[in-house]
């Protein structure tokens, strides 16, 4: 099969004629109709994560077909659409108290520690795969592996309510699908980015204001748009030292900031008492990290996507896999919420 191997940081990934991987008795061959890039794998490629196994087939946002089933498989048969994410071992405390999102396994699952679905063909564990609802097409399983189901996982945990006020910061993948995930729990979402066609495409997708931070301060905005209070919760999706501040400040006393964007950079947040910004001890916020998608989480989301559209094509490119790294190139610089592989192109 043709697979694209990353072998060191800051060089191209190399696509390669590789043996299709055998199965074990307890594993399924899922052949893969797309995979998305992640900027994690940007991150990979670029030396900002460390690669502990090369040469690696990366790619852990895979969606396909089961090829193939082993003898100890059940629940799941030959012909099946399904989607691969990243899950716990099962067996240890984080996944018995179903927190299998943090799992210390999830670094060595497909794609990161083992070979992943810039592929033909990847392998895959019934516990990392999931059906894929038939009003979903393959690009659409590639980014609720990653990108949907942690922004649906951390609108549960911030316990967003029908009537509360969002800001989401970032209107890339994750911040559109937030939009999208939000308004779906009845909550009043303003979107904040500096690039005017993410801006227009985020209130295609439902966003109740779009915010241009290059315009004016959006923090000062949002307190506008809330009475000065600030919103209910923000979502910080970006990865800036900047928009987590902004994030942490444009929430009310009481309000919930949620880190989905992963700051790579050390930054300084104020917990001063007496003051209207940072962690003021005063305003009593709460600050929660968000890791990936426990299995009840995207068991929900399936559930959710049942009878509620997300709009997974808006802002798409699709690459073929022997045009891998052009689609690197345009995750990396380009205006476009996400990129997907396409094998069989």
């Amino acid at each position: 099969m043709k697979a694209a191997l990353f072998h060191e940081p800051k060089r191209p990934l190399r696509v390669e004629e590789v043996e299709i991987p055998r199965i074990s008795s307890e594993e399924v061959l899922v052949k893969i109709k797309t995979a998305g890039i992640c900027r994690g794998d940007v991150q990979r490629m670029d030396g900002s994560i460390k690669v502990n196994k090369t040469p690696l087939i990366l790619g852990h946002e895979p969606a396909g077909t089961i090829a193939e089933v082993g003898s100890e498989v059940e629940g799941f048969s030959v012909g099946e659409n399904v989607f691969l994410f990243a899950v716990g071992c099962g067996e240890c405390f984080y996944c018995k108290i179903g927190k299998d999102n943090v799992c210390s396994a999830i670094p060595q699952g497909f794609g990161l520690g083992r070979d992943g679905g810039y592929a033909e063909y990847v392998t895959a564990r019934p516990r990392e795969l999931m059906k894929l609802p038939g009003s979903v097409p393959f690009e659409g399983g590639s980014v609720m592996t990653a990108s949907t189901g942690t922004v649906f996982h951390a609108t549960r945990l911030a316990g967003v309510l029908p009537g509360d006020t969002a800001v989401v910061y970032g209107a890339g993948c994750l911040g559109t699908q937030a939009v999208q995930l939000l308004k779906a729990t009845g909550a009043r979402v303003f979107l904040v980015d500096i690039v005017e066609e993410k801006l227009e495409m985020a209130r295609q997708l439902g966003a109740d204001v779009v915010i241009n931070a290059t315009e004016g301060d959006p923090v000062a905005r949002v307190k506008e748009l809330t009475e000065g209070r600030g919103a209910d919760v923000s979502f910080e999706v970006i990865g800036l030292p900047k928009t987590i501040l902004q994030a942490t400040d444009s929430v009310r006393a009481g309000g919930t900031i949620m880190d989905i964007g992963s700051v790579m950079e050390p930054f300084t947040l104020s917990m001063a008492p007496f003051v209207d910004y940072g962690m003021a001890m005063s305003k009593e916020l709460t600050l929660k990290t968000v890791s990936h998608c426990s299995r009840k989480d995207m068991s929900k989301l399936v559930e959710l996507l049942g009878h509620t559209r997300i709009d997974f094509e808006l802002g798409t490119e699709k690459v073929a896999l022997d045009d891998i790294n052009h689609g690197f190139d345009t995750k990396r610089n380009s205006d476009k919420f996400r990129v997907v592989i396409m094998p069989e192109w």
